[in-house]
């Protein structure tokens, strides 16, 4: 009877071929045919008990990777099925019995397929490559945080290398202003030396006859105490100047940022109360033309109503019948609205007029669609000149704009906004110049229409 889950090598069953015991134990091929035979000896072996005789003393060395070594202390009982050595015990074999000197096998088998082993070896195998990879995910984690900060200290350094070249700059203007300002003391106290200078070689000409010692010194004395006073005063006329100049550029550059503000802020006023009123007068128009729809959407109910009316009231033949006429009175009597009869003529002339307001209406509506169109349109040729006049204007230096700020009318504030002002003007001339050509167009085709149509009256 073949077994389904049976060894190929012991054809023993309870596990597999790479966990038999007897498959890297010497005559293990033996070892399992007796425990299948339940412990008889196998037929021409004689007594062995299971395993090869040993080799000679003179034999040539073998081959094999592990040296043969003789089993010790075997003892093998027939009938019983006990068998020392080999680990046989009534069916139970042991994996480390009997070959106790460096011998591989010391774990209990007892018949069982069990995979402990390998289950722990796989779990510590994921458990090694989970911690690899968190190990992995962690240093990439390091990396770009290290990346994010090498950044933010990249841009810090850049700005910080920004504001130092703006404050070397300001300071070397400054010395420059100086300097500029220095040259300009050093000349005039200059001239005022070679002024002094040329008095005194004067007065030296003047005094050689009659001049003395004390009368030089006291010169002398007088020529230093002038030059120290009007060195001092020429310093301290310096010192205020410099100071005026500095109060004047802190309180100029202010006031233009604000003028330049204010400016702005008043053509954004003239653009927006134009669009302000266009919108105002659209608004008016559309309301006045809901409330004529009211009107309307009123009086056509009411029609409906009274036509109502009129289909269910009686025709005059059964009128007359129960109530006679009686004579009607004289004069001319007045129609109540509430109790007025219409005529079918009367109806079909409301019909006709509430016509007539609908179409009105589309047409106002149709006219307000237009209007806007046509402001937008307005708008957008108005920009396209502004920024046509920009472009022509952006290469222009600063020598040139005053001209051609002076020639426009208008005060020089800074660069970029003269710039803005002159195009502005000269946008607004173009557009001016655009709206009349238009108009002239308008009134060719008008004109061309008219007697177009009054050649087609006349054909007819």
């Amino acid at each position: 009877m073949a077994f389904r889950n049976v060894c190929h090598f012991c054809q023993l069953p309870g596990h597999f071929t790479w966990e038999c015991p007897f498959r890297f134990q010497p005559n293990g091929a033996e070892m399992s045919a007796r425990i299948r035979d339940g412990g008889a000896p196998a037929p021409g072996r004689g007594d062995s008990n299971g395993l090869l005789p040993p080799r000679a003393q003179g034999a040539s060395t073998s081959n094999a990777i592990v040296p043969y070594q003789q089993a010790q202390n075997r003892s093998y009982s027939g009938g019983s099925g006990n068998y020392n050595s080999g680990g046989y015990n009534g069916g139970h074999y042991s994996r480390g019995g009997g070959y106790n000197e460096g011998q591989r096998y010391s774990r209990q088998w007892s018949g069982g397929y069990n995979n402990r082993d390998r289950e722990k070896d796989c779990v510590d195998k994921i458990d090694r490559m989970y911690n690899l990879r968190s190990d992995q995910v962690e240093e990439r984690e390091q990396k770009k945080q290290e990346n994010a900060k090498l950044e933010l200290l990249e841009e810090e350094k850049k700005k910080l290398q920004a504001e130092e070249e703006r404050r070397q700059q300001a300071n070397k203007e400054k010395e420059q202003q100086e300097a500029r300002l220095g040259r300009i003391v050093r000349t005039n106290d200059d001239n005022e030396v070679d002024k002094l200078r040329k008095e005194l070689e004067e007065l030296r000409a003047r005094s050689l006859g009659t001049s003395t010692e004390s009368r030089v010194e006291a010169l002398r004395k007088e020529k230093e105490a002038l030059l120290k006073k009007k060195d001092q005063e020429t310093e301290e006329r310096l010192r205020n100047e410099i100071a005026e100049l500095k109060s004047r550029r802190d309180l100029e550059t202010p006031g233009e940022g604000k003028q330049d503000e204010l400016l702005t802020l008043k053509l954004q006023v003239k653009e927006r109360s134009s669009f302000r009123t266009a919108m105002e007068e659209k608004n008016a128009k559309l309301s006045a033309l809901k409330k004529e729809n009211g009107h309307l959407k009123r009086d056509f109910s009411e029609l409906g109503e009274e036509f109502v009316v009129l289909r269910s009231k009686r025709d005059a033949g059964a009128v007359n019948e129960k109530s006679p006429p009686e004579e009607p009175a004289r004069g001319k009597q007045r129609a109540d609205p509430s109790t007025a009869m219409y005529t079918p003529k009367d109806l079909e002339a409301l019909q006709k007029a509430y016509k007539v307001a609908l179409a009105g209406k589309e047409m106002a509506l149709k006219e307000a669609d237009m209007l806007k169109d046509r402001m937008a349109k307005m708008v957008a040729k108005m920009a396209a000149f502004r920024d046509n006049r920009l472009k022509e204007l952006r290469q222009l230096k600063k020598h040139e704009m005053e001209e051609i700020c002076a020639d426009e009318g208008i005060t020089y504030i800074k660069l970029d906004q003269a710039k803005a002002d002159v195009a502005e003007i000269r946008a607004s001339h173009d557009y001016a110049e655009w709206l009349k050509e238009k108009e002239v167009g308008e009134k060719e085709d008008q004109d061309l229409h008219h007697a177009t149509s009054a050649e087609d009256v006349d054909e007819a």
